[in-house]
């Protein structure tokens, strides 16, 4: 029985050594089943967990081991880290502080004690922390970078670039390196040096890791040069709204084309809306798929005989947004569908005639580190409260909470009926363009508005990456910024933003 399940728990490890973190955890588990009382592999189970997100499961396992008398430091410093990212901050804290207190000289615990307080939003304390970690142990990349994060967030630009650049040139872990770099490029794009900034953002591909995706294609990779003539494929990358955000590229790449012929992958909502605004531009659905652990984006309508070479959207950005000057005051790129604005515009008229602002408030994608980038929309209640305004909900997702909390609190805010505002992208487009103006983050909706030429009022974190050190927002020019002072206090930012909607009135 224990020879079979060695034999499970080495599958587990070659799987885990290929990237196919699903397979080793079932292997894992295959194990367990034949070798219960095995600790080895419980903490290989619960590594695995931790690894594919699955941090109650990780809890839960690291719990088991403490039960089973595993009180060894570093145990209790990942169960620590499991409830960290599972939510139970103050948990993790407690079961941290007896530990510390019993071995005050390891470094690692004041680094997870550094990076829980910063879950906390302690960000002073968690600097603290971080800095004893260092003081134990000054070449702990790990806690080096943590500090770097709390630096920027704190307003120590200088300081938080020397840790986070010292971390991506000195990772070994593939990785913790994407990860630095890719911080680097944010730090410094947040502070305008976009020589920089566009070199470290390479680290966007993460090579080496689970998070790099394989574009499935037989043409040769675009490595620069003259494009004039050239037929040029081209994927769009990263998420929906920076696939809209780096679409604004295009009429620059397809000037430089000039006779030759772009093919351009995008995410499939986006075809419609992308194939009428380049109408020369062979616009197609890209596919994303994860295999074997491993990312894959496949592209089942590509002609690669009609091709010379590929090329991703953001390979583009350091040649044609080089600098400050490089950005054109071109203030839309997408061409919405003339017969749904419309329909969108008779529709709207029936609510009145005030001004009709669009609102949104949140993403989909909900983690700790997204979250923060995102206010409440409790904390918006006050801004929809100005008269003289319809206000239009163009927030995609299950938004009947906070529906329903405006109306309990006598605010009037009309969802639009007969569109899936999550799906239905190029009406989307033609609603938002169809609005005054439209207020929330930086998300999906908020870049297909801008795109279409609609005025969008932002509400940004502080330094926020995309802003290039900047108060106003180079990427639209009809856009805004509202700006947090520090990350969480979005009072003062909603406040001006309310006071600007109140000066504005019947002008917008």
């Amino acid at each position: 029985m224990s020879r079979d399940a060695d034999a499970w728990r080495r599958k587990a490890r070659a799987f885990q050594a290929r990237g196919d973190l699903p397979a080793a955890l079932d292997a894992c588990q295959t194990a367990l089943g034949l070798d219960p009382a095995s600790h080895e592999t419980v903490h290989l189970l619960a590594d695995i967990a931790f690894r594919i997100g699955q941090f109650d499961m990780a809890a839960k396992f690291y719990a088991h081991l403490l039960a089973q008398g595993d009180h060894d430091p570093l145990t209790v410093r990942a169960y620590a880290e499991a409830l960290r990212e599972s939510g139970q901050v103050d948990a993790a804290i407690d079961l941290l502080k007896p530990t510390l207190a019993a071995n005050p000289t390891l470094a690692p615990l004041w680094e997870t004690l550094g990076t829980t307080m910063v879950a906390k939003g302690d960000r002073p304390t968690a600097l603290i922390f971080l800095d004893e970690a260092l003081r134990l142990d000054p070449g702990n990349l790990n806690a080096r970078f943590h500090r770097g994060a709390v630096r920027f967030d704190e307003g120590d630009v200088r300081g938080a670039l020397d840790d986070v650049t010292t971390c991506a040139k000195g990772f070994k872990d593939a990785g913790n390196r994407a990860s630095a770099e890719l911080t680097a490029a944010h730090m410094a794009l947040g502070t305008g040096d976009l020589s920089a900034g566009w070199r470290w953002y390479e680290g966007r591909h993460k090579r080496g890791t689970l998070g790099e995706v394989d574009y499935v294609t037989r043409l040769p990779r675009w490595k620069g040069g003259p494009l004039s003539g050239k037929r040029l494929f081209i994927s769009a990358e990263q998420g929906l709204g920076d696939e809209v955000l780096f679409a604004s590229l295009l009429p620059d790449i397809l000037m430089d084309i000039g006779d030759g012929h772009a093919g351009l992958a995008v995410e499939p909502r986006l075809v419609p809306l992308f194939q009428r605004s380049f109408p020369d531009v062979t616009v197609m659905a890209h596919k994303t798929q994860t295999v074997d652990g491993r990312i894959r984006r496949t592209f089942p309508d590509l002609k690669a005989r009609d091709y010379d070479a590929w090329a991703l959207l953001g390979d583009f950005l350091p040649l044609y947004r080089g600098g400050i000057d490089a950005f054109p005051a071109r203030d839309r790129f997408l061409t919405p569908d003339p017969d749904r604005i419309a329909h969108w515009r008779d529709q709207l008229a029936k609510l009145g005639p005030q001004p009709k602002v669009g609102i949104l408030w949140k993403s989909l994608k909900s983690t700790e580190l997204r979250d923060r980038y995102f206010s409440p929309f409790a904390q918006w209640r006050d801004v929809l409260t100005v008269p003289g305004i319809h206000f239009i909900n163009v927030q995609y997702g299950d938004t009947a909470a906070e529906m329903a909390e405006a109306k309990a609190a006598g605010l009037t805010v009309t969802t639009p009926q007969g569109i899936d505002l999550k799906d239905d992208l190029d009406d989307l487009a033609a609603l938002t363009a169809t609005l005054d103006l439209v207020v929330g983050p930086a998300n999906a909706t908020s870049n297909i508005a801008a795109a279409v030429g609609t005025p969008i009022w932002m509400l940004m974190p502080p330094r926020a990456w995309l802003m290039l050190g900047r108060d106003d927002y180079l990427w639209y020019p009809k856009a805004r910024t509202f700006v947090a002072p520090r990350f969480g206090d979005w009072a003062p930012a909603l406040a001006e933003m309310k006071a600007a909607l109140a000066s504005a009135g019947q002008a917008l």
